[in-house]
């Protein structure tokens, strides 16, 4: 029993060294079972766990070899993002399966793992890692890290597979880069070369519409208002310079018909000192006395007759007719001469009747030469050079002033569509500068997307022919000489400590369970006097079988968690059968190695 004081109380005894080695002595099975145990299986776990080797690449992020102020790349995402990327693309499900096939990878586990299993393990086995640098961003210029370069790094328990595999890796990241720059290049110049080519048939198509609008509204067009001004102002101006050459024209003429009038187109001579009148003069003088004639003698007199035989052979000669106008002149003067003789002689004066006649023979004639028609006879020319001179002069003046109203009236119509065209001006300026806007907008996207295409197309040249930012393999897949796991010394070290302490936690813990008293101290404390005597113990039959007993148990644990132990790496770790000729292998590396020493 454990020494207590006379309240029950367990007593706090002093240990020395030698209690501690009694106790160690007494305990030494409780100790060296968990040292024993726990170590062995650090050995098994320190020599017999697979070793795994990792082989490594670097690849370094170099710079375009044009710089980028001269050519632009149409990769613009930073080194980072592109690695996301392309490490999502190797690391496909497919891509890691044609890899596993390849160099038959993970045999053992394949057989009773699936494949998807086997994926992610080989995701696990294969590192990235970036290396960073402090440099000054070329688009901000502000100080920043970016990446230069990256290690891809690859485990396996073979070496030479480790390097092949990686290998492998590395030439899916550099064709992958190379691939997804190419490809990205080529779609933005592809894209680009479409839009370019809308943008083309949008601006044709405008252009189409505004060189028809134009046609269609030629001289209204807003450019045109000034010039419109400008020609009209020209052409009032012409008007009113017409106007005034028309005016003088008119005066000319009236001039000209006046001195016209008292010239006879024929030519007058004298025969034996007499005047012998023109055929015009004497028909003249004939129809003036003919009128008096008929107002004395009645229409069958023989001198009416006469004088109207001679008028007729006269007309006929000159091709003159009687003038309606001319007449009705006459009558007019013949009636307001009767009446003022009527207002002084009586109805039946000689004057009064002579007037009458007249009168009523002038009617006549008027009636007669309103419904006579033309005498189809030639005119004789005339032969006065004076006559003949002035009448050029008046047709000259005539056909110059008809020449003068043409272009006055031309000049009208001119002035009315200015007019117009100012007045529809504003109508038009707002539709023209609708298309012109639309055209103007179109362009100027055309020549950006232009501007945009050629670019395009200097970065894919740059892709294509490898003069843009690039990966490059500086330190290729190396051959590992070396397991980087696991790490025997330390497994070992870490065995021995926690076996160690396992193995003083069990004497510690069955130290403390147990309820007996030992040796005279514990006595003493107990009693509160020193025995007089000690009596060794003796050992009967109950205490052997005790004893077998007990050791039976902690060996049925030993194997207890020994199989456990061995269940648990068969289950999770690696197939016994796999460890066994990994620890055959080994063992005979050993043996190699010793003999050769």
């Amino acid at each position: 029993m454990k020494p207590r004081n006379v309240d029950g109380q367990v007593e706090q005894t002093q240990y020395g060294l030698q209690d501690y080695v009694a106790i160690l002595m007494r305990r030494r099975w409780h100790f060296l079972l968990p040292v024993v145990v726990l170590f062995a299986i650090a050995v098994l776990a320190a020599f017999l766990w697979p070793p795994t080797y990792q082989s490594s690449a670097t690849i370094l992020i170099e710079e375009p070899d044009v710089p980028r102020d001269l050519v632009s790349s149409t990769v613009t995402s930073y080194a980072d993002q592109r690695l996301q990327v392309i490490t999502q693309r190797v690391m496909t499900t497919r891509n890691l399966i044609g890899i596993i096939d390849k160099f038959d990878l993970y045999a053992e586990e394949r057989k009773r793992s699936p494949i998807n299993l086997l994926v992610q393990a080989m995701r696990k086995d294969i590192e990235l890692d970036l290396v960073s640098a402090d440099v000054v961003d070329p688009r901000s210029g502000r100080p920043t890290q970016a990446t230069i370069a990256f290690t891809l790094n690859f485990q396996d328990g073979r070496p030479e597979t480790a390097q092949r595999v990686l290998n492998e890796l590395v030439s899916l990241y550099l064709s992958e880069n190379l691939r997804t720059r190419r490809e990205q290049a080529a779609e933005t110049t592809e894209f680009l070369t479409s839009e370019a080519a809308k943008l083309e048939a949008l601006v044709n198509q405008l252009e189409s519409k505004l060189a028809e609008f134009k046609r269609e509204n030629s001289g209204s067009l807003p450019e045109q208002a000034a010039l419109n001004l400008q020609l009209m102002d020209r052409t009032e101006r012409e008007m009113i310079e017409i106007r005034r050459q028309i005016q003088s024209l008119d005066e000319r003429q009236i001039y000209l018909g006046a001195e016209l009038a008292q010239l006879s187109p024929y030519d007058s001579y004298l025969i034996d000192g007499q005047r012998v009148l023109s055929p015009g003069e004497r028909l003249r003088a004939l129809q003036t006395e003919f009128v008096g004639l008929q107002g004395v003698y009645g229409p069958r007199h023989p001198d009416v007759l006469k004088l109207s035989r001679e008028i007729e052979a006269l007309k006929l000669e000159t091709g003159a007719r009687t003038d309606p106008a001319q007449l009705a002149q006459q009558l007019q003067a013949m009636q307001t001469e009767l009446a003022v003789a009527r207002e002084k002689y009586a109805a039946g004066h000689p004057d009064v009747v002579r007037l009458q006649r007249q009168i009523a023979a002038t009617q006549a004639a008027l009636a007669a030469a309103g419904s006579a028609p033309a005498p189809d006879v030639g005119k004789s020319r005339p032969d006065n050079p004076a006559y003949i001179q002035l009448q050029a002069q008046l047709e000259a003046v005539t056909a110059e002033r008809r020449a003068l109203t043409g272009q006055q009236a031309a000049l009208a119509a001119k002035l009315k569509n200015f007019e117009r065209r100012i007045l529809e001006a504003p109508q038009i300026e707002q539709e023209y500068l609708l298309l012109q806007r639309d055209y103007e907008n179109a362009l100027a996207n055309y020549r950006e997307v232009k501007g945009k295409e050629t670019a395009a197309e200097l970065g894919q040249a740059l892709e294509t022919e490898r003069k843009s930012e690039r990966f490059s393999l500086i330190e290729p897949p190396d051959l590992p000489l070396e397991p980087i796991k696991p790490n025997r010394w330390a497994i070992l070290l870490l065995g021995l400590v926690f076996s160690a302490a396992a193995g003083v936690g069990s004497v510690a813990l069955f130290e403390n369970l147990d309820q007996s008293v030992y040796g005279a101290r514990q006595l003493a404390a107990l009693t509160g006097a020193p025995p007089l005597v000690v009596v060794p113990h003796l050992k009967n039959r109950a205490d052997a079988w005790h004893n077998w007993s007990r050791a039976g148990l902690s060996a049925a644990g030993v194997v207890v968690v020994v199989a456990g132990g061995l269940y648990v790496v068969q289950e999770y770790v690696v197939p016994l059968d796999v460890l066994w000729s990994i620890a055959e292998r080994r063992f005979a590396d050993y043996l190699g190695r010793f003999g050769g020493a």
